[in-house]
């Protein structure tokens, strides 16, 4: 395979000032055409106005802040800050070179900060294959990357088969506020400045770690007696907890059970319950007013978001029979073994992507 090594310059074009930029202020939830931007979204919004769109597809869009790359096939319009349009310089593959810009990306200085990457990536040079073995190479990255997403297809779904179900049991029943049924517990970080504080063993979960539904471990671990030293109490295993501060309360609110005797910092929240009640059952009902818990957030004086502990306690909860709380926990513990397998093949494909990129551009 004939390879040669080139500079950025003679691989891509800058062509950002010929593209039109909107405001974010000006995004619309629906319209005609799309915006991309350097968030993480595919598309960040739409706009309908008829004239500026950029018509010179497919191009790939970089992210000045984010490092995100996106591979654009229609017509679109750009957000109004750190939006790169790229275009090929010669005849390349342009899908190949979108593949080798993520590989590359992801590996620039401070790639995970919120600063300027592009003046890097200008740095970088590229190995370029004969054409033919581009497209070979582009397709086998395709081939992975169309896999990649029928993965997340399959997840989403399986999350609102669980939401259906939620609606189809619950959604003809009596409420109550969710501090009908729980007590709150914040959790707490102990000090740094006390090295034995964190020498142990037992879990000590943070917003970090709420990446999955169950929780059977965290990345950091305090003293197995940190309780008896520190303000800061156990929770039980099937403890429901919650993030209820954070950047991340701008889209989502994750929630999760832990499955271990453990520890919490202060940005959880845990739900401890004032009688029996299926942790399942009430992870999921926490779940279903996500929107509700999304609309209610509010925003510290340093511009992190956060949710009162009021607000959560005034989420409605079906008031059901623990019996009935059972039978949908069944029926959802069923779908995430069907999940768990998916993620598995998620995380080879994931692997194997990562792998063959390290294969064919790294220098």
């Amino acid at each position: 395979m004939m390879e040669e090594q080139l500079a950025f310059k003679d691989v891509f074009s800058d062509v950002t000032r010929i593209a039109t930029k909107i405001p974010a202020k000006e995004y619309q939830s629906k319209g005609i055409n799309p915006i991309i931007d350097q968030g993480q979204s595919a598309i960040a919004g739409y706009s309908d106005i008829p004239d500026g769109l950029f018509m010179d597809v497919p191009a790939i869009v970089f992210g000045d802040h984010t490092c995100a790359i996106k591979y654009a096939d229609t017509p679109f319009f750009i957000g109004a800050d750190g939006t790169k349009i790229l275009r090929q310089v010669r005849n390349d593959n342009l899908r190949f070179l979108f593949h080798a810009l993520k590989y590359y990306a992801a590996n620039l200085p401070g790639s995970k900060e919120y600063t300027r990457h592009f003046k890097w990536l200008k740095e970088c040079s590229f190995i370029i294959p004969d054409y033919e073995h581009q497209c070979q190479i582009a397709e086998s990255f395709d081939t992975i990357q169309d896999e990649i997403a029928l993965a997340k297809q399959m997840l989403a779904k399986a999350d609102e088969l669980i939401q259906s179900r939620f609606v189809e049991m619950f959604g003809s029943q009596p409420m109550s506020a969710l501090s009908v049924f729980c007590d709150f517990y914040s959790g707490g970080t102990p000090s740094k400045k006390n090295p034995e504080y964190w020498d142990g063993s037992l879990p000590w979960f943070s917003p970090k770690d709420i990446k999955s539904p169950m929780l059977w471990d965290s990345i950091d671990h305090v003293n197995d007696r940190i309780t008896e030293k520190a303000n800061l109490k156990l929770i039980p295993e099937d403890t429901v907890v919650v993030v209820v501060r954070g950047m991340i309360l701008a889209h989502d609110v994750p929630v999760a059970i832990v499955k271990t005797a453990a520890t919490i910092n202060q940005d959880l929240k845990a739900m401890i319950p004032k009688r029996e009640c299926n942790a399942v059952f009430l992870a999921s009902a926490l779940r279903n007013q996500e929107k509700m818990l999304l609309a209610e957030t509010g925003q510290s004086a340093h511009g992190t978001k956060k949710l009162d502990t009021d607000v959560l306690g005034s989420v409605a909860i079906p008031n059901v029979p623990l019996a009935l709380q059972n039978e949908f926990a069944e029926f959802v513990t069923q779908v995430e073994s069907l999940k768990a397998a998916t993620r598995q093949q998620l995380d080879r494909l994931n692997t194997l992507y990562d792998s063959l990129a390290q294969r064919y551009f790294a220098e």
